[in-house]
């Protein structure tokens, strides 16, 4: 118990030393402090900053460009390519002269963008097997040469390369040359147009920040065009023109189907607020007549969409999803942006690039599947019927592809119910055709028109 008791009195000791020292060390902590020189000084200073840029790298960031400075620009697909004595005598061109190629190349980039085929089934009608379809290919292919001598086909490939990233939200902006108004887009065949009445010219750049809400009225594109007093001409509203009437339409149908009450009253809505601001008065239609010419344009439309697929079978092991990309990718065909398809493009008279028809191996995304395992014996060519023009024989192509696809790679070439495409089976496919054609021309919307890929698009 001796030796107990006094580890505890050693603890307590301890403990009572702690005690005594902090007790020290508060009183010692607060006894007063003689005021030190540095006390005068504040407690803070504000912080001296530096500038980030000098007004000279300012200026120099703004600086204008060379008067005679040509900027430098991607390649454009073109139909043919320029030869060297070309490229020699536009770069030793005057300044005069290299600003109207400039312009013409411009023009030439500003045309409208092609319309892309439709993957799969079409919303409208039904997609035509080329089972009952029968025709001897080399009697049409003479028909067709004759009927459309005057037409020269353009048949050079186009340079694989890889699509852009989406940005069909927002249209591009017209763009004006010279003064000269861009062509007009509006067509009464499928638009539905309230005409704007201006009190005074009006210029574009009042007119375009208030156009915010005449994009689209639900799936139905819109559009607004000026009168331009200078061309006595309709074009898309553009910045630095000056207009003295306007004129908005909305789309009747498209392949998303016609005009709905719905859509027309958000049409209604946003014509009379452009009307408000700009202090015009608008021809509004009548909804009930409206709607109705839509629902007669979407049957129309129903009747004439038409997808015609031939399909290359293979006669002995699967294709990898690779092998098809390969192949088809060193044909000049371009992958879509969702990596469902191939598409082949075509230039058109006016030499902008179209697509012409489509190449799909099943089920497979080119973008996502792994390419290596998925795996297939069945290679799809659809072609957009409408979307085409006539005079480019785009089933002749299509044709033309499938059979060298077919011996290529070891096939065979069949319609949708896998019988083997026979010479005779062509005859009936261009009688079929011809009628389509004709349906379309009567309509005064040609295939492949700029009007008929309004009306066969979403």
């Amino acid at each position: 118990m001796t030796l107990q008791t006094a580890l505890i009195v050693a603890g307590i000791v301890l403990l009572l030393l702690v005690v005594a020292y902090n007790q020290w060390q508060i009183r010692k902590a607060r006894r007063p402090r003689a005021l030190q020189p540095e006390d005068d000084l504040p407690p803070m200073r504000e912080p001296v900053v530096s500038p980030v840029v000098k007004p000279e790298v300012s200026a120099r960031l703004h600086e204008p460009l060379p008067e005679h400075h040509v900027e430098r620009r991607e390649p454009t697909l073109s139909a043919s390519p320029l030869d060297a004595a070309a490229v020699a005598a536009g770069m030793a061109a005057s300044s005069a002269d290299a600003d109207e190629a400039l312009a013409d190349e411009v023009a030439i980039a500003a045309a409208p963008s092609s319309a892309h085929a439709a993957a799969g089934k079409p919303v409208h009608g039904e997609q035509a097997g080329s089972a009952g379809l029968a025709e001897s290919y080399d009697a049409a292919d003479h028909e067709e040469d004759a009927e459309h001598a005057e037409h020269a086909e353009r048949t050079e490939p186009i340079k694989p390369r890889q699509e852009a990233a989406p940005a069909q939200a927002a249209q591009p902006e017209p763009v004006a040359l010279d003064g000269q108004p861009t062509p007009a887009v509006i067509d009464p065949l499928i638009d539905c147009i309230v005409p704007l009445h201006l009190e005074r010219k009006s210029s574009g750049d009042r007119i375009l920040p208030l156009t915010g809400r005449l994009r689209r009225a639900g799936t139905k594109q819109v559009h607004i065009e000026g009168l331009r007093s200078e061309a006595n001409a309709w074009e898309p509203v553009t910045a630095g023109h000056q207009y003295e009437d306007l004129q908005v339409a909305v789309q009747l149908a498209n392949r998303g189907g016609a005009l709905n009450a719905l859509e027309f009253s958000e049409f209604v809505n946003a014509v009379e607020a452009l009307a408000e601001a700009l202090d015009a008065s608008a021809e509004l239609p009548d909804m009930t007549e409206t709607v109705a010419n839509g629902r007669e344009l979407d049957a129309f439309a129903a009747s004439c969409d038409v997808q015609l697929g031939v399909n290359v079978i293979s006669d002995g092991a699967p294709w990898s999803a690779a092998y098809v990309q390969t192949v088809a990718t060193q044909d000049g065909l371009v992958l879509s942006r969702d990596g469902t398809r191939f598409t082949r493009y075509q230039a058109n008279a006016e030499g902008v690039q179209r697509a012409l028809f489509t190449l799909q191996f099943g089920d497979t995304n080119f973008l996502r599947d792994d390419l290596t395992a998925k795996a297939g014996r069945q290679i799809t060519l659809l072609l957009d019927v409408p979307s085409a023009a006539q005079a480019t024989k785009p089933f002749k192509t299509v044709c033309e592809y499938g059979y060298s696809l077919a011996q290529r790679m070891g096939a065979q070439l069949v319609d949708d119910n896998m019988r083997p495409l026979s010479e005779s089976s062509f005859v009936a496919i261009f009688g079929q055709l011809q009628t389509l054609y004709d349906k379309l021309e009567a309509r005064g919307m040609p295939a492949g028109s700029p009007v008929a890929l309004r009306l066969f698009s979403l």
